[in-house]
């Protein structure tokens, strides 16, 4: 198995793979190391749980701070230089989860999971610095054990090296965010649904 980006979606499939020697994974990514600064730090509550489910939920929330309500402004009539206060409501539906909505640095979320993966029984730990350009799937020989050939082309700080490099997999899995070359490879395009 082949997983082709280290965010949130590639880390988290790569930790639940881990558990499973059997199943050898590799996981590559084009930016030189792991994501220093967050994108996106807002945690809701269904991620909460399944931190959880890799016993990582309390680290989570101890490390995190809870948001209990939400507040909406609005400029005010009287002075529009200043903002008032129109409304408050809580953050999470009554019932909705017993885990809270934590904010926590999506790099250390992304961490927490490279931890758990280099802990798991396949010390798994991703390859940086390869960025997949060409995806070619074998469909005429249905006896192949790997017929999908991903061409991966080596580099440092987006800069191709020159080197170009050839990784054979039963399966590849596309997590290289919204304009992925693995989606773009295989004739696929992101649709929006309205």
């Amino acid at each position: 198995m082949l997983i082709v980006g280290c965010g949130p979606a590639g880390l988290v499939l790569a930790g639940q793979l881990a558990n499973f020697p059997e199943i050898r994974t590799v996981l590559i990514d084009r930016k030189d190391g792991p994501l220093e600064v967050g994108q996106a730090d807002g945690v809701a509550c269904r991620t909460v749980e399944m931190f959880e489910a890799f016993g990582m939920a309390d680290r989570l929330i101890h490390e995190g701070y809870s948001v209990n309500e939400v507040s909406f402004w609005r400029p005010d009539s009287a002075d529009r230089s200043r903002i008032t206060r129109t409304g408050r409501i809580r953050d999470v539906e009554e019932g909705l989860s017993e885990m809270p909505h934590v904010i926590v640095n999506q790099a250390r979320m992304l961490a927490y999971m490279l931890d758990y993966m280099e802990r798991s029984p396949t010390r798994l730990r991703p390859h940086y610095g390869l960025h997949a350009t060409d995806i070619q799937i074998d469909t005429a020989n249905d006896s192949i054990e790997y017929p999908v050939t991903v061409t991966v082309a080596h580099q440092r700080g987006f800069q191709p090296t020159g080197e170009v490099s050839t990784i054979r997999a039963k399966y590849v899995v596309g997590a290289d965010g919204p304009r992925s070359g693995v989606r773009t490879s295989i004739g696929r395009e992101l649709s929006v649904i309205r």
